[in-house]
């Protein structure tokens, strides 16, 4: 696989595989009958300020005595814009490649290694693991 390949979803991804004494599914059932996998891409700086407008607009519309935990999670600290968004690959989507080989930040700890970036067949970007996907031409 490399840059500019056609890559779809491998059959693997709808299977169980062997956790060691017992098989349990890669993904939930859910997903598995629909034929659909979860990726992820970052939020841009847009996406984080347009949820942060949203959030403030919220709290400002709020009585007084609501205000806190429209602004505070249940742990009293400070609400966070996501840092990352699902995206929904079906079985039968072909998608482009446009990196192979990366590590990207999709939360807030270390970066996710072993994955791929793909473009969907609607212009839009998602990371998942390379071993999800089998090249359809290269």
């Amino acid at each position: 696989m490399r840059k500019g390949s056609l890559v779809k979803l491998s059959k693997s991804c709808f299977t169980t595989r062997n956790g060691g004494s017992r098989d349990y599914p890669l993904s939930n059932s859910y997903h598995d009958e629909r034929g659909e996998v979860q990726a992820s891409r970052p939020t841009t700086s847009e996406e984080r300020a347009g949820w942060r407008k949203d959030l403030n607009d919220e709290i400002a519309a709020a009585p007084q005595e609501e205000r806190f935990a429209i602004a505070c999670d249940s742990a009293g600290e400070s609400r966070l814009a996501p840092r990352c968004v699902t995206v929904t690959i079906h079985r039968d989507d072909v998608l482009v490649v446009e990196r192979a080989r990366c590590r990207v930040s999709l939360g807030w700890g270390n970066p996710t290694p072993g994955l791929a970036k793909v473009m969907l067949p609607n212009g839009e970007e998602a990371y998942l693991k390379r071993e999800l996907l089998e090249v359809v031409a290269a």
